[in-house]
């Protein structure tokens, strides 16, 4: 009856199938029920609505430990993989720092899946081979695309998060896995404090050349098309 009852609730979707994912798991892994539809499922929910509900925090921790196992197939991990990259483009700036971690941890446990960061013939839309509308993520193509949206990331206007995506593009996937906690429950007030604390240097040059009186610097745009006293 509670099988049913789970499992029921798990194909619903949105926050009710979030909240049914631990205990579904839990009947895989310790009681032997057999649902081949399990990560079928968990890909459908990786959505961009996911990072505005209550329990995000508690569905990525989750779905770090299920997409943990080395021996899930690759081309499956790939599309997980390559579906995060792209909801992370419309993502809140909050939750880049953990989605960055979750892309490079995927990497890790699959070391096949690097090659998406150096696949330069597919870096945008046009030839993407990725099927995003896909509902099962080994038929979404993700092992033929790329990471573009990484290195779209890397021009974030928050430091810390286009540190963290130039870090993994240009250094790829590091020795261990990387730490999720402290990021899962981010905010945007901490965020904003960690950006008022930094140290900033005096004397920022705003011009390459030295105004003088109010006229314009040299082959200016804006004294082509207007004409000052």
């Amino acid at each position: 009856l509670l099988t049913d009852y789970l499992l029921s609730c798990y194909s619903v979707g949105g926050a009710i199938s979030m909240l049914a994912l631990s205990g579904v798991f839990t009947l895989i892994t310790k009681y032997n029920l057999e649902y081949p539809d399990f990560y079928t499922k968990l890909y459908q929910l990786f959505t961009v609505e996911v990072f505005f509900v209550k329990y995000k925090a508690r569905f990525f921790h989750l779905s770090d430990i299920f997409l943990s196992s080395t021996h899930l197939p690759e081309n499956m991990v790939a599309g997980f993989l390559k579906r995060l990259a792209r909801i992370s483009l419309q993502a809140p700036a909050e939750t880049l720092p953990m989605c960055i971690k979750l892309m490079h941890n995927l990497m890790y446990r699959h070391r096949g899946l690097e090659r998406l960061i150096d696949s330069s013939d597919r870096m945008d839309l046009r030839t993407d081979p990725f099927i995003e509308d896909a509902t099962d993520p080994a038929a979404s193509k993700a092992v033929e695309s790329s990471l573009w949206e990484l290195k779209t990331l890397t021009n974030h206007i928050l430091p810390q998060v286009s540190s963290l995506a130039r870090e993994l593009l240009e250094k790829g996937v590091r020795e261990k896995e990387k730490e999720l906690g402290p990021s899962l429950e981010t905010t945007p007030e901490e965020l904003m404090e960690v950006e008022l604390k930094k140290k900033v240097f005096v004397n920022v040059p705003l011009n390459f050349e030295a105004p003088d009186g109010l006229s314009l610097p040299k082959q200016d745009f804006l004294s082509e098309v207007c004409e000052f006293a």
